[in-house]
């Protein structure tokens, strides 16, 4: 069946996200609705920012730490080590039994290593000649416990919204320097109506600075699945993520779903994590355009 899809306004991408995390919450089952985010600084005597982190809380009991920074003339001395093990503390107090951090070759596999994460998947040429890496520790199991005998010298304080704007504007700053971004995220979006002007189905997508992808939502409504509307809208997205400097598409799919990603096209598994949401796997997967 053929459908015509036009461009999304703001209020479209949003319900398209929603829908889609409704659909993705009917099967994960999250325990609670609302994701939590902390800012873990260390400053010295005047309040200068020496360094930092971000922690976010979902809740599929899951944690995401990113936006680690140390200033440069205070690396490997325990700080970084400090601030992640404050994170990891304040995971497993909201019960949290996984943790998932992102880092580039040129940042800090080798610091995740030694904590205890484990990789589960790399993504490579994004940024060209350049790979990027996706590790996970579990947190309800013993792990190695590295730290480092200096570690306990900082005293670690919670931050606001300004600080996790400074350290993400150093991260992305270093960045830069390493690999220039090749211009600003593009947003892409479209939708799906039938005769009453009701949204049915819509995709929420980009194509970030480096030409990396990313799959926001991609969502059908539940009647009229099966009918070959899916697949339109990623041959779409992948032509316009084509179009906009793209040559491979990244996507994080799931047990309930990599089949339909394996139909069209996405015969490489590059990683996979187990038992993320409990009780499934998820499948980093690539599909060059």
């Amino acid at each position: 069946m053929k459908y015509e899809m036009i461009p999304c306004s703001e209020d479209d991408t949003e319900f398209i996200e929603e829908q889609a995390d409704n659909a993705f919450n009917a099967i994960a089952q999250p325990e609670e609705d609302a994701e939590e985010e902390y800012v873990y600084i260390v400053t010295d005597e005047s309040g200068n920012l020496l360094g930092g982190c971000i922690l976010s809380v979902d809740g599929l009991k899951t944690a995401s730490i990113y936006d680690l920074w140390v200033e440069e003339a205070f690396r490997r001395q325990g700080m970084a080590s400090a601030l992640i093990r404050e994170a990891e503390r304040k995971a497993r107090e909201h019960g949290c039994y996984l943790a998932m951090v992102g880092t580039f070759d040129w940042q800090a596999r080798s610091f995740y290593d030694k904590h205890g994460y484990m990789l589960s998947d790399t993504m490579t040429d994004v940024p060209k000649g350049h790979e990027h890496y996706f590790l996970t520790k579990r947190l309800d199991c013993p792990s190695a416990g590295y730290m480092p005998s200096n570690c306990r010298q900082y005293e670690i304080k919670r931050g606001d919204e300004k600080d996790a704007e400074i350290l993400s504007g150093k991260l992305h700053g270093f960045d830069s320097t390493i690999a220039p971004r090749e211009h600003e995220y593009i947003p892409l979006s479209k939708k799906i109506v039938d005769e009453n002007g009701r949204i049915i189905a819509g995709f929420v997508g980009g194509v970030d600075g480096w030409n990396g992808t990313d799959i926001d939502a991609l969502w059908v409504e539940g009647k009229y699945r099966n009918r070959g509307i899916g697949s339109q809208l990623l041959v779409e997205l992948e032509r316009e993520v084509k179009e906009n400097g793209a040559d491979v598409m990244f996507i994080e799919a799931f047990d309930w779903n990599v089949g339909f990603f394996k139909k069209n096209g996405y015969e490489r598994v590059t990683g996979m994590l187990e038992d993320y949401p409990r009780g499934h796997v998820m499948y980093c997967m690539q599909k060059s355009l």
